[in-house]
């Protein structure tokens, strides 16, 4: 219990009592009755005693206390006013007069870097890091045993030990603050062991000796798991101990945690993971969000509709990307290989992004833009995007892009298949989009942001695969263009037969790049492509497979520049062929088609250039398909065992997202009021013995009352007030 301080507390002091928070938990709240009162007045007339003066209890929360004995207690208005004259009745009908309203906020940015688009740096303090102060002599390091050495460049604390991530920038030149404004490799490796300066790490490295690039690297060291630098094994208690020691106040920033979290489930391996041989997807470290898979719509067919027309149109999916010819290409949940979620998790009490992401309509009329939907931003510097329209590394992606296009920003509903109770309308969702119009006159979609749920999926398969540690790149690949052609049409090194026969087949394509000269090989194409075979109707022959690229290789470099993009010197195709439209293709039944003898290199190393991959028609005949190897993606990358190497990384380790997240916030106020309306002719006597009838009155206090005359809400004034004329009070508590 305390008195409001005059000068800076609000006029109106109110709360819920502890009997109309009983009632509230029970459902039986009902807000009939008011009175009002000036219990704390005193009239007698005193030297230097001035009634306007007069210090006010606040509100307490136990003005009406229904706990069992001791804790009982009313303390109800003393000195209630009667309604009419000077006897009878002391309660008033209360009018219930509730307001919805929305507030808004922008949080805190949040992430791994600082800085705007084509200025990104990576936060290198104890903050973020494990320690920045290393770098790596590219010249005299290779394969995945590597010694670093110390280059200060933040204030650090941390040791580092097995388990933890080493991301190393490929930059040529080890600078701390230079910057992401050049497109080079970020790849990002788990320690296996340490000592001293020397580190093992899960894969090999680049080895730019090779090709004459001689230049350092450098290397970041970040934690194994949440706890360590950005977040607490438990939250700080609601008391903290400081306070209930009566000590100073702790420092409530130190739980605010400074990253978001990212996991990536698969719900099928990759193309190449053979099961008996390796860790399959079951086996993932994120396979526990396979549940979030599902109800995010990406898992089941028959789960949901997508309601996504400005007519709200019911369609299967609502998930596609645009190959490399600007074709859109439409992926049923089902065949969503892996999604990655962006969230906020943590052991923080505060709410840092209140109840949703505020996402509203840009007007540019209005003077108050906190809350359009313009200022969500989510940001990847180190992404070397094949949609890019730049060829700059880093992207920022929004649900409201600026890009002069109308429609982007459009509410979407996904709808349960079974249950209608949640189908008015839906779980909300918008699309995420680049900046880069298409020939379509369109930015290209990436992924969806659930503003209620404050998360956001990236669904694009090769924004996926470059977020995951594991796929051992920073750079995405298109998606080519696939038809049926006739054999020896285009051809004529392929055999006459042709691979696909009829209807129900269906060739699925991808395709992956290898760098034998000492780069790095990685993960192939995810964008998993298909064809269907010829109609049966038409009586066609058998047809081959026609692969075609468009013009989108922004990054790729043709050797002879060294530190820039990524480069490779052979090609090949991955082909699956399946039967029945619903049939998936299996991880460990691909076969790979090497073509590298179509694209022939460059005169800098070998390398295969852009000009090459999209001046070429590469087409599948039944006897290539036939006669080509199984794929193994264990080739190319190190992949766990089934067991006896939990310790190897693999998919689905990642735990934080690494990149910023802007935003708005937005919390709707549920204002419960009600006015208490004293007409001129009513309430002017009060029952405070110490008044003098025809003398003036003041009022200090305003109570709600249910229909059982329990106090449940009590209002204190800062200051008595005069009670004069017709006067009207409204009491407001926001829920």
């Amino acid at each position: 219990m305390a008195y409001i301080i005059k000068n800076t507390s609000g006029l109106l002091n109110t709360r819920f009592t502890d009997t109309g928070r009983l009632k509230l938990s029970k459902g039986k709240l009902d807000i009939r009755y008011f009175q009002i009162g000036d219990s704390e007045v005193l009239y007698n007339q005193i030297p230097g005693y001035n009634q306007t003066n007069n210090n006010i209890i606040e509100a307490a929360y136990n003005a009406q206390n229904s706990s069992q004995n001791p804790e009982t207690n009313k303390m109800h208005i003393k000195y209630p006013y009667y309604v009419s004259g000077s006897s009878g009745n002391t309660y008033g009908l209360a009018f219930e007069d509730s307001q919805i309203y929305s507030v808004f906020n922008t949080a805190a940015p949040r992430g791994f870097f600082s800085g705007s688009a084509n200025s990104w740096t990576a936060k290198t303090s104890s903050a973020y890091t494990i320690s920045s102060n290393y770098i790596l002599d590219l010249c005299s390091n290779s394969g995945n045993t590597i010694t670093l050495t110390d280059d200060f460049c933040s204030t650090t604390t941390g040791v580092t030990f097995s388990g933890h991530f080493a991301t190393i920038y490929y930059d040529g030149v080890g600078s701390c603050n230079s910057g992401l404004t050049a497109n080079f490799p970020i790849l990002t490796y788990k320690i296996q062991s340490v000592s001293g300066n020397t580190l093992t790490l899960d894969r090999n490295i680049p080895n730019y000796s090779e090709s004459g690039c001689c230049g350092t690297a450098r290397v970041l060291i970040y934690p194994s798991g949440m706890t360590e630098l950005y977040d607490y094994n438990t939250p700080e208690g609601y008391w903290p101990p400081d306070v209930i020691n009566f000590e100073s106040i702790c420092d409530l920033g130190n739980t605010d945690v400074k990253i978001w979290n990212m996991n990536i489930p698969w719900s099928v391996s990759p193309a190449g993971v053979v099961s008996t041989l390796n860790e399959d997807f079951t086996k993932y470290n994120s396979r526990t969000y396979l549940g979030s898979k599902e109800y995010f719509g990406y898992q089941e067919l028959s789960g949901q509709t997508f309601w996504v027309s400005p007519a709200l149109t019911a369609e299967t999916t609502d998930t596609y990307y645009f190959n490399s010819y600007q074709k859109p290409v439409y992926q049923n949940p089902n065949e969503q290989k892996a999604i990655a979620i962006v969230h906020y998790t943590n052991n923080a009490i505060d709410s840092f992004y209140g109840e949703k992401f505020a996402l509203r309509p840009f007007d540019p009329q209005s003077l108050e833009t906190t809350g359009f939907a313009r200022n969500f931003k989510v940001s990847i510097p180190w992404l070397m995007w094949h949609k890019s329209s730049t060829g700059q590394m880093g992207e920022t992606f929004y649900v409201d892009p600026d890009v002069g296009v109308q429609g982007l920003f459009q509410v979407k509903y996904m709808k349960s298949a079974v249950d209608n109770d949640m189908n008015n309308p839906g779980l909300r969702y918008y699309h995420l989009w680049d900046t880069h119009v298409n020939n379509l006159g369109t930015p290209n979609r990436v992924g969806k942001v659930f503003p209620d749920i404050k998360t956001i999926v990236f669904d694009d398969d090769e924004i996926v695969a470059a977020l995951s540690y594991k796929s051992n790149r920073n750079w995405t690949l298109p998606a080519p263009s696939l038809s049926l052609v006739a054999p020896n049409l285009c051809d004529a090194d392929v055999d006459d037969f042709g691979v696909i026969g009829n209807n129900q087949e269906y060739m699925y394509i991808t395709y992956r790049f290898n760098s034998t000269f000492g780069f790095t090989d990685s993960l192939h194409c995810n964008y998993y492509s298909k064809v269907q075979g010829p109609s049966d109707e038409c009586n066609q022959d058998r047809q081959n497979v026609a692969i075609k690229f468009g013009e989108e290789f922004p990054f790729m470099n043709s050797g002879c520049t060294c530190f820039s993009g990524f480069n490779a010197n052979e090609f090949m195709v991955l082909a699956q062929l399946v039967s029945g439209s619903t049939t998936q293709p299996s991880p460990g039944a691909w076969k790979k088609i090497d073509f590298t003898y179509r694209v022939s290199g460059d005169t800098c190393n070998g390398a295969i250039s852009p000009s090459a991959m999209t001046s070429n028609t590469f087409i599948i005949s039944y006897d290539m398909y036939n006669n080509a190897d199984t794929y193994d993606l264990a080739d190319y990358l190190p992949l766990p065992e089934p067991s006896g190497q939990e310790d190897l990384l693999n998919f689905g380790e990642e735990y934080f997202f690494y990149g910023n997240i802007e935003t708005d916030i937005e919390a709707t106020i549920y204002e419960m009021r009600f006015l208490c309306n004293l007409v001129s002719t009513q309430f002017t006597n009060t029952t405070n013995p110490t008044w003098v009838p025809g003398t003036n009155s003041f009022i200090t206090e305003v109570g709600l009352f249910d229909v059982d005359k329990d106090l449940v809400v009590i209002t204190k004034l800062q200051s008595p007030i005069q009670r004069q004329g017709t006067q009207q009070f409204a009491v407001r508590l926001d829920f």
